[in-house]
């Protein structure tokens, strides 16, 4: 099975690419969670992976709520792995070995079903995961198409937050 590691084009260019390694944020742990890298059966996008900013107006915490919001802010990029080539553990498993409380864990499912996640479709790793393991990276343009230089590009100005 493919799954997609979703993320934004900041975090894909300055923390990704320049290890070639996707990195399990050992940060997690800070939150109570058992660090893990997360993937994703969703071939479109994963709305778990919406990600949170401030509002410089506000001062508060906001999230993206759709593809497309994000989309237009930060961009999004993906790299795809194939979970017969490296060892994932499901959600479900994951909840497992997490050493979360479960009125913890339904808070989680519920948040993310509310915004459209489906928990079957969720998979992580608690090992980095090198690039020549990947079968490839894409960058969103109008469609999913192979992360180089010409696309990317292509993609940085079409997110308005990365042009100011």
């Amino acid at each position: 099975m493919l799954l997609y590691h979703y993320t934004h084009i900041t975090t894909a260019i300055d923390k990704i690419n320049q290890d070639a390694v996707l990195k399990v944020q050992k940060t997690d742990q800070d939150n109570g969670l058992k660090p893990a890298l997360w993937f994703s059966g969703n071939n479109k996008y994963e709305t778990s992976a919406f990600k949170g900013f401030i509002n410089q107006e506000t001062g508060k915490f906001n999230q993206f709520n759709s593809f497309e919001e994000q989309l237009i802010a930060i961009g999004w990029v993906r790299y795809i792995a194939d979970s017969n080539k490296i060892r994932f553990l499901s959600w479900k498993d994951y909840v497992h070995v997490s050493g979360l409380d479960l009125s913890d864990i339904k808070k989680m499912e519920k948040t993310n079903k509310d915004l459209g996640a489906d928990t079957s479709e969720w998979f992580c790793s608690f090992e980095d995961i090198h690039f020549d393991k990947l079968l490839k990276a894409e960058v969103y343009t109008d469609s999913w198409v192979e992360l180089n230089e010409k696309n990317l590009i292509d993609a940085i100005k079409n997110a308005k937050w990365l042009n100011e």
